[in-house]
C-alpha cells in the first residue's frame, strides 16, 4: 500500500515537472519574437545589411550598426557615408539594402528605383536643423532673414562683403563655406533659401566634409557656412550660429526649434530608405525595429541629433508596420512635422 502511494506521488510529480518545462519553454518562444520597435530582439540575426549615403544621418546609423551589431554579432553590417546623392543613386541599382538622406527623395530617384522594380519604405529617424555658422570673432550678426542669405547665396549675387549684406557692416570680404552638391544638405538648403535645388553662388568654397567646414569657418573671422545641427553641436566651441528671422522674431536652432518647426525654413527631418526586398529578411527587419526602439533613438541623441517625439515615433512606427510603400515627403514644404504629414498620407489614402 505504501509502495502504490509512492508510486502514484512519484507519477504526479513528473507530469507537474512536464508541465512546468513546456510553460517555461512558451514563455521562452514568445519573448524571442521581436515586436515592431523593439530595441533588444530576443533572437539574434545572422546574415548581412548594407547602408550608405549621407554623411549628415552616418553618425546616426553608424552608432545605430554598433550597438545591433553587439546585440547580432552574426549579422554583417556595412556602414558607408557617400553623400545622400551617391547614396540615392546606389539604392537605385540595388546595391545596398538601405539608403540614408538628409533629404526626402526625389521624383528622378522614385523613377530610377520603379524603372528598376524595386519598391521602398520611406523612414524618418530624426530630426536635423540646418545652421547657418559664423566665426566666432564675428560680434555684429546674431541673426538673418531668409531674404538676407538668398541675397548672399544665391546664383549671381553680387555680395562681397559684409557691407554688402546690411548697411553698417564692416566692409571685408566674406568667405563662403558649404558642403558639395553631392550632399542632402547642399540641396536642402538651396531649394529653402534660394528656392531652386541647386542655385547657389559659383565661388563658395564647396567640401565634401563637413568637418573640413568647420574648421574653415573657425579659422576664418570673415568665414560663414551652414551645417547640420549635430556639427554645431558638437563644435560650439569653434562656431557662432545665427539665428533665423522667418518673420516671427529671431530663433535659434535648438531641439525644440527644430522639433516643432518654428525654425523654418531649415528644420527638416532625416530619412532611411528600405527596400521592401530587403526588409523581407529578418536581419534587416530587426535592423528598422532596432533603429526606431530605444537603442536606436539613444543613439540619435548620442550623436547630438534631435530624436523624434512619441507622437511622431509612433507615426513612424505605424508607418512601418503597415508596410506603407513609396513616399510621403518628397515634396513637402519645409515646417509640417512628420506626424502631420504621415496624417495627410493616411486621409489621403482612404
Amino acid at each position: 500500500m505504501v509502495m502504490k502511494k509512492l508510486l502514484k506521488l512519484t507519477g504526479l510529480a513528473l507530469i507537474l515537472g512536464a508541465l512546468l518545462i513546456g510553460c517555461g519553454e512558451s514563455k521562452n518562444a514568445t519573448a524571442d519574437e521581436p515586436k515592431p520597435g523593439d530595441s533588444k530582439p530576443g533572437t539574434a540575426q545572422k546574415g548581412s545589411l548594407t547602408v550608405d549615403g549621407s554623411s549628415t544621418v552616418f553618425p546616426i546609423v553608424n552608432a545605430m550598426g554598433e550597438d545591433f551589431k553587439k546585440a547580432n554579432p552574426g549579422v554583417k553590417v556595412t556602414i558607408n557615408k557617400s553623400g545622400t546623392g551617391s547614396g540615392m543613386q546606389k539604392f537605385g541599382r540595388g546595391e545596398i539594402d538601405v539608403a540614408t538622406a538628409s533629404r526626402p527623395i526625389e521624383q528622378k530617384e522614385v523613377d530610377a528605383l520603379a524603372k528598376a522594380n524595386i519598391d521602398f519604405i520611406e523612414i524618418p529617424v530624426a530630426y536635423d536643423g540646418v545652421c547657418v555658422v559664423v566665426n566666432p570673432k564675428n560680434t555684429f550678426i546674431t541673426s538673418l532673414t531668409p531674404d538676407d542669405l538668398k541675397k548672399a547665396w544665391s546664383d549671381g549675387s553680387t555680395v562681397k562683403t559684409w557691407a554688402d549684406m546690411k548697411s553698417g557692416w564692416p566692409a571685408k570680404e566674406i568667405k563662403f563655406y558649404g558642403p558639395t552638391n553631392n550632399h542632402g544638405t547642399y540641396e536642402y538648403f538651396t531649394e529653402a533659401i534660394n528656392k531652386k535645388k541647386g542655385n547657389i553662388r559659383n565661388d563658395y568654397q564647396a567640401n565634401q566634409e563637413y568637418n573640413v567646414i568647420v574648421q574653415s569657418i573657425a579659422g576664418d573671422e570673415n568665414g560663414i557656412g551652414y551645417v547640420g545641427f549635430n556639427y554645431y553641436a558638437e563644435n560650439k566651441d569653434k562656431l557662432k550660429v545665427v539665428s533665423i528671422d522667418a518673420g516671427k522674431g529671431p530663433v535659434a536652432p535648438s531641439e525644440e526649434s527644430v522639433t516643432n518647426g518654428t525654425y523654418t525654413p531649415l528644420s527638416r527631418p532625416l530619412f532611411i530608405y528600405v527596400s521592401k526586398k530587403a526588409m523581407d529578411r529578418p536581419e534587416v527587419k530587426a535592423f528598422v525595429d532596432f533603429a526606431l526602439g530605444e537603442s536606436g533613438m539613444a543613439a540619435v541623441k548620442e550623436s547630438n541629433m534631435v530624436q523624434l517625439p512619441k507622437e511622431a515615433l509612433d507615426a513612424v512606427k505605424k508607418h512601418v508596420s503597415e508596410g506603407k510603400l513609396g513616399s510621403a515627403f518628397m515634396g513637402v514644404a519645409p515646417g509640417m512635422t512628420i506626424q502631420q504629414v504621415l496624417a495627410k498620407e493616411t486621409a489621403g489614402s482612404k
